[in-house]
């Protein structure tokens, strides 16, 4: 009998002590803080916006997750006693399209657009200008050419070697474009002879005007070679003159003419 009492009080206590750390447990576990009162105590105390709440493995912490500008907060809160366990910090890097949107600057593609575009548009305008420059020096060098004529013992060369003959006078005529030499030259003894008219810039001999006259009756050859120059405006290549030996004055004969 003795024996069955001592088994029915080991028993009675064995189960109140079950029955104690039930409750034990159960007041423990009604003592731990909610989500909504962690959200409190961290935004109590730090700045920033909650991303995220959640539990650990152990049940033991709150992590949560805050985000303040450029960084971000993993923070580790007890549940038993809402202290801050634990705090890891970390850096946000923002995508480049986001960091450019923000800062005013075009993002990564469109800047490498701009500057394709920026180094087109640099390439034509030093087309361009090169293009102008090179306009311009060959209307430089046109005009200098222009203003640099032959000498006129080169016209006289070109004259012997269009018609032969010596020299008798020369005349640069700077009222015509272009300006021109004309030079008289004696080709056959001393009644006849030929006015040859020079480009006095490429040396080309435009045009000869054959004529007849005795030389020794001109009494002034720069009237003479006035009046050859008039006669050269009106007449065409190898046109030939036949002048009054007595007088000088012109005795045009068409019939004489010899136009090639």
């Amino acid at each position: 009998m003795k024996k069955l009492n001592k088994l029915l009080i080991a028993a009675v206590a064995v189960i109140v002590g079950i029955a104690v750390g039930v409750v034990l447990v159960y007041q423990s576990g009604g003592e731990y803080i909610n989500e909504q009162e962690v959200r409190a105590v961290v935004t109590d105390r730090y700045a920033g916006d909650i991303d995220n709440i959640s539990m650990s493995d152990d049940e033991r912490f709150y992590i949560v997750n805050l985000k303040n500008g450029e960084y971000q907060y993993e923070i580790k809160v007890d549940r038993d006693d809402s202290s801050i366990e634990n705090i890891v910090t970390e850096k946000v890097t923002q995508p480049a399209e986001d960091t450019a949107a923000n800062s005013g600057e075009k993002p990564a593609k469109d800047q490498k657009k701009s500057n394709g575009d920026k180094k087109a548009k640099e390439a034509k305008n030093i087309e361009e200008k090169e293009a102008a420059e090179k306009k311009e020096q060959e209307k430089k060098e046109k005009e200098e050419t222009a203003d640099t004529l032959i000498t006129e013992n080169e016209a006289k060369q070109i004259a012997f070697s269009e018609v032969g003959g010596e020299f008798v006078h020369a005349t640069l005529n700077e009222n015509t474009h272009p300006k021109q030499y004309q030079i008289i030259q004696l080709v056959d003894d001393d009644d006849e002879g030929a006015l040859v008219t020079v480009d006095a810039v490429n040396g080309e001999a435009l045009k000869v005007l054959w004529f007849a006259i005795d030389f020794n009756n001109i009494a002034d050859i720069e009237a003479f070679a006035k009046q050859l120059q008039d006669y050269n405006a009106q007449y065409q290549n190898n046109h030939y003159i036949e002048f009054d030996t007595d007088d000088s004055d012109d005795d045009d004969d068409d019939d004489d003419d010899d136009d090639d």
